[in-house]
């Protein structure tokens, strides 16, 4: 186990005011693995707050005013064909202010789709390109958006449901790793996918 793989859990068994054992801790693969050592730590009786259904009204009335578009917004509309790329460009931050969150930063294959996913160095593929946010689905970005605001929009101290303790796992990860937040999915390994030693 790394520097940084002892920091997240640190930071992570600071937040939820938990201990979780050295060897349980070798044993934590993948963000759904922490996830679930906090859930069965702090729950006691979970339930299914609709968290996910408040931001979802919040970014589909701030979505409605913004957009051009008149396709219905739904959790598998994929942001792209809610907002042009003009839009995205011009409208990205007052979304963020009329939503009052924060939201994930857009990238540089948000504004050019045509760049190669791979930057090039000498003809040889070296560093891949953030993945852009505008591919994403309304429901990635409920998830997104609860992540980065964990500390506004979820009390700790009454953590009700397994989604909340995800997004903040995610959250706290995207923060200590440095990875952002559109590219941390709960399969995802931490040594192999997000580069945690």
């Amino acid at each position: 186990m790394g520097l940084d793989s002892v920091e997240l859990v640190m930071s992570i068994e600071d937040k939820f005011g938990i201990r979780i054992e050295d060897s349980e801790a070798e044993n934590i693969y993948t963000v759904q693995d922490f996830a679930d050592i906090v859930f069965s730590r702090i729950i006691k009786n979970p339930t299914d707050k609709c968290l996910t259904q408040i931001v979802f009204y919040r970014i589909r009335k701030v979505l409605r005013n913004l957009s051009s578009s008149q396709k219905k917004i739904g959790s598998d509309t994929k942001i792209s064909e809610l907002l042009t790329q003009t839009e995205l460009k011009e409208k990205w931050s007052q979304f963020e202010t009329e939503l009052g969150l924060e939201i994930p930063c857009l990238v540089a294959l948000d504004f050019n789709p045509e760049l190669d996913s791979h930057v090039k160095i000498f003809g040889i593929k070296t560093i891949k390109r953030t993945m852009p946010v505008s591919r994403g689905t309304i429901r990635q970005l409920i998830d997104w958006t609860i992540s980065l605001n964990r500390d506004k929009l979820i009390d700790i101290e009454k953590v009700s449901s397994k989604y909340e303790v995800e997004r903040i796992i995610c959250g706290i990860t995207e923060d200590r790793i440095g990875v952002p937040i559109s590219e941390i999915e709960l399969h995802h390994s931490f040594a192999n996918d997000l580069g945690v030693d």
